[in-house]
């Protein structure tokens, strides 16, 4: 049995715990948190985001759970960068494996024949501005959300699991760095370009996976948010959401948005929004766990996880069907209607 340390656990990290079962390289995934004596160690990880019970504990004891891994993913949310070389060297003393996550830079060159980095890829082709975008040949699912940490990724994660339990073959590009973990790409990250020439170049990158892979459906996560929040967090005025779903031309769009009461005038908004800013339908709404707070001066906002149950009650005053990816029941009903939309259009292995 391989087991994966994933330090420091985090909302960010939180799905290589809860999805550990879906994992390419590793059977179970040991969750530390970066402060200890805070009353985290022995907790289920839900606490960490918030929701269902998933049976891994959280351990506060980075020594001790590197006893038991044979890989350990440091991610770049390390609150002091300095303490870095003493976890490499202990790291390295144990004879372990390293996976980073991020952006190591102000270290260094890190090299070892165990140290595998996960950073943003690239991507780069040759496109002009007459040129027309390719159709891409096999159904096209997109996961956006209003912003940051609202479940995209946990999204993407379980209708993965669902259309691979129904025997198909999928591609996907998704929202995280670590996304290869998972057996699939991590979106590239295009430099300050025209908008026009990232479309073309996110567009020729699809159409390559699909090329290559061959699969029977494409499930692609839009990184940030659809729009600004304020003027002080402009979520990059929703460029790579847009951009990617104007490259893809969306057959279901999944929508994800903060914990609030919804009601029928948002979801008129939201869907005039995505249909003529986007080019893409809103199929689906997901209300995740997650409040989103703006302070009085505007310029700082937090994030507050609540029990994934707020979200089964925040429907509010509107007759859409809203679902919470932590709810079984409802988020296996969204995946079967989603098989359903794109069954006409599916081959059946």
């Amino acid at each position: 049995m391989r087991r994966l340390l994933v330090y420091p656990l985090s909302h960010n990290t939180m799905p290589l715990v809860r999805y550990a079962g879906m994992l390419s390289d590793y059977d179970e995934v040991i969750p530390v948190v970066e402060k200890a004596g805070i009353g985290l160690a022995g907790r289920d990880a839900s606490h960490i985001d918030g929701g269902s019970l998933c049976g891994a504990a959280i351990s506060d004891e980075f020594e001790g759970g590197l006893c038991s891994a044979d890989t350990v993913l440091l991610t770049d949310e390390i609150s002091d960068m300095g303490t870095c070389p003493k976890l490499l060297a202990m790291i390295k003393n144990e004879g372990k494996g390293v996976i980073l996550c991020g952006d190591f830079s102000e270290l260094g060159g890190i090299e070892g024949e165990n140290v595998e980095s996960l950073s943003h890829p690239g991507y780069t082709a040759e496109v002009k501005p007459d040129g027309s975008l390719s159709k891409i040949r096999v159904p096209v699912v997109v996961v956006m959300g209003q912003g940051q940490q609202c479940n995209k990724f946990d999204i993407q994660l379980g209708l993965r699991a669902k259309l691979l339990g129904l025997g198909y073959n999928v591609a996907q590009v998704g929202t995280k760095l670590y996304s290869p973990l998972f057996g699939f790409h991590a979106l590239p990250q295009l430099p300050a370009l025209p908008l026009w020439k990232k479309i073309m170049l996110y567009n020729r990158f699809f159409r390559e996976v699909v090329d290559r892979e061959d699969p029977d459906v494409l499930i692609v996560g839009a990184p940030g948010g659809i729009m600004p929040i304020n003027e002080w967090h402009n979520e990059l005025f929703g460029e790579t959401a847009i951009a990617v779903s104007k490259s893809l031309s969306p057959d279901v769009t999944v929508m994800s948005t903060y914990l609030f009461d919804v009601d029928d005038s948002f979801m008129t908004d939201t869907r005039n929004y995505l249909k003529y800013a986007l080019g893409a339908p809103l199929d689906h709404l997901h209300l995740s766990n997650t409040r989103l707070y703006i302070e009085q001066d505007m310029k700082t906002i937090s994030y507050m996880r609540t029990n994934y149950s707020d979200a089964l009650g925040g429907q509010g005053k509107t007759s859409a069907s809203i679902f919470n990816v932590f709810s079984t029941e409802a988020s296996d009903a969204v995946y079967e209607s989603i098989v359903m939309q794109l069954q006409g259009n599916i081959e059946v292995l």
